[in-house]
């Protein structure tokens, strides 16, 4: 039952997200029906493999987008699994992790195979918006997989930045090459 009902709540939440992509194509909602027959027949692991395909159907139907982002306490031990700071404040020996979960990204499918390909830049901003210093490919993604993923952990270490004390600004560019897309977060924190 359970599991029904995990697999209930995630063909509503694929629906939702269906329905904020414009011109949702009709094979995603036929797979939803399939996963919806499959749900109502008890047959609740073909369901959720169903909904997994429509979900990576609908991927490159919707633009980059970033899920998750925050200051964390370290990295990640996967998906979801990382420690939010609790606060904001650096002191000038101290390096910045950052944890971000794009989502909708695309995938090349190579053969029996599928790539992501995304980049990540950043750019440290002061009190007024000017950028002070950044980097164009902080870190670069290609990851190969035999399944089109859809979840996707990033953790980002940034170096020690020689910043006076006072307040600035993190931006995060998450670019996907595949899409020719981009997502931005913008993390506030202060250097004392």
């Amino acid at each position: 039952m359970r599991l029904e009902r995990a697999c209930a709540l995630a063909i509503l939440g694929v629906i939702l997200f269906a329905g904020a992509a414009a011109g949702a194509a009709d094979d995603i909602a036929g797979k939803l029906d399939k996963a919806k027959a499959e749900l109502a027949a008890g047959q609740a692991a073909k369901a959720y493999l169903t909904i997994s395909n429509a979900l990576a159907d609908l991927a490159p139907r919707t633009p980059l987008l970033l899920t998750a982002g925050a200051f964390s306490d370290g990295p990640s031990r996967g998906y979801g699994q990382y420690a939010p700071r609790p606060h904001n404040v650096f002191t000038r020996d101290q390096p910045m992790q950052v944890y971000v979960e794009p989502a909708g990204f695309d995938h090349a499918q190579e053969g029996a195979s599928y790539r992501i390909s995304l980049v990540c830049d950043y750019a440290i901003l002061d009190a007024k918006g000017k950028t002070l210093t950044s980097d164009r490919s902080l870190k670069e993604i290609d990851i190969i997989s035999r399944q089109a993923n859809t979840e996707l952990g990033i953790d980002l270490t940034l170096p020690f930045f020689d910043l006076a004390k006072g307040d600035y600004t993190l931006e995060i560019v998450v670019r996907d090459r595949l899409a020719n897309d981009s997502a931005k977060l913008r993390l506030p924190f202060k250097r004392i």
